[in-house]
């Protein structure tokens, strides 16, 4: 291992299993996304991973091959409730304007286009688990005209023509802030154009990576009220679909700053559910549980999934009988083989 260059490792002959195929792998540390695909396209590399979406084309075109294999993550919206100590925008404590929210971004082609239709829209953070989605969940449709109609309804309206709608005084503006990465600020401009449709403004900022997971204590941005929507890619106790962020006795204070609940969500219902799955050990009766949280976080719209986030690796064709796992990627490694 030589830090920051490479690490190489080789075939252990005192192995107990069946004798690796290759030799040696050699993994070579590339200090950005150029570099990579630049070893790849000139035969440097017969493997790259953490592939960014836009530089696809170009390894496609070099006879690169792209695989996608379900980490387990998906990305999503959450909002931003807020509470006594530190309220949220009005507009979000209205589940209509949610739910208007996520019928006013077309997340169908922004797949399709952005992610050149390697990921679909998730209706659950645990989507990625089959045993645990609920069948009976419709994700929300692209229908302008019916975010539209509820925002009216919810009295959201133009009444000074800026093009904004407002009530009470209230400008519908609203803070979106995620991560420097490239796709999610791509992401961003697409729902802020989209949500300017019906009347939403969307303000963007990103952060480093750093500064945005920092803590409650950390003053980091997703905690403290500074965004109305976060964005990011998430995943709850994979393989186990359990997940804290939404337990009532989660939500942070000044004496209890460790907290996950950074959107202040405190539903009665909901919170209930999540601490009887925890106790639940029969396998059907546990996924009836999550069918029903599955349920009251869709038309709550308390997350909303915009992609799933899957691991991309770009194999050269020489490499053979390559296969993934989200959960330990290079788990078949000794079954490689490589065509000259």
């Amino acid at each position: 291992w030589e830090s920051g260059s490479f690490a190489r490792f080789v075939r252990n002959e005192n192995w107990h299993g069946a004798r690796p195929i290759i030799d040696e792998i050699f993994f070579r540390f590339v200090p950005d996304d150029a570099s990579q695909v630049a070893a790849l396209q000139n035969g440097e590399g017969d493997l790259g991973t953490f592939i960014a979406y836009s530089d696809v084309p170009t390894l496609q075109d070099a006879g690169i091959g792209i695989v996608t294999q379900p980490s387990g993550y998906n990305e999503g919206w959450f909002f931003f409730l807020g509470d006594e100590t530190i309220p949220g925008h009005p507009a979000l404590q209205d589940v209509r304007v949610r739910q208007a929210i996520a019928m006013a971004i077309d997340r169908e082609t922004l797949n399709q286009d952005l992610l050149l239709g390697l990921t679909k829209p998730p209706a659950t953070i645990w989507d990625s688990l089959p045993a645990y989605v609920s069948p009976d969940i419709t994700p929300w449709a692209y229908d302008p005209d019916a975010a539209n109609a509820l925002l009216d309804e919810a009295g959201w309206v133009d009444t000074n023509g800026d093009g904004v709608r407002d009530k009470d005084g209230e400008e519908l503006v609203l803070v979106h802030g995620t991560t420097t990465r490239e796709i999610r600020q791509d992401g961003q401009a697409v729902a802020q154009q989209q949500l300017a449709d019906v009347g939403i403004q969307l303000e963007l900022q990103s952060f480093d990576s750093n500064v945005f997971f920092a803590s409650y204590a950390e003053g980091g941005p997703p905690y403290t009220g500074e965004l109305d929507i976060a964005q990011w890619s998430d995943a709850p106790f994979f393989p186990d679909p359990d997940h804290y962020y939404w337990l009532c006795d989660q939500i942070p204070t000044d004496e209890a700053p460790d907290g996950g609940n950074f959107q202040r969500i405190c539903d009665e219902e909901l919170d209930a559910l999540f601490q009887t799955q925890t106790t639940q050990t029969n396998v059907e009766e546990r996924q009836a549980t999550f069918h029903q949280i599955s349920q009251i976080m869709h038309d709550q719209v308390y997350w909303l999934g915009m992609w799933e986030d899957p691991d991309v690796w770009a194999v050269n064709p020489r490499l053979q009988n390559v296969t993934f796992s989200g959960a330990t990627p290079l788990y078949t490694i000794a079954e490689w083989d490589i065509s000259e």
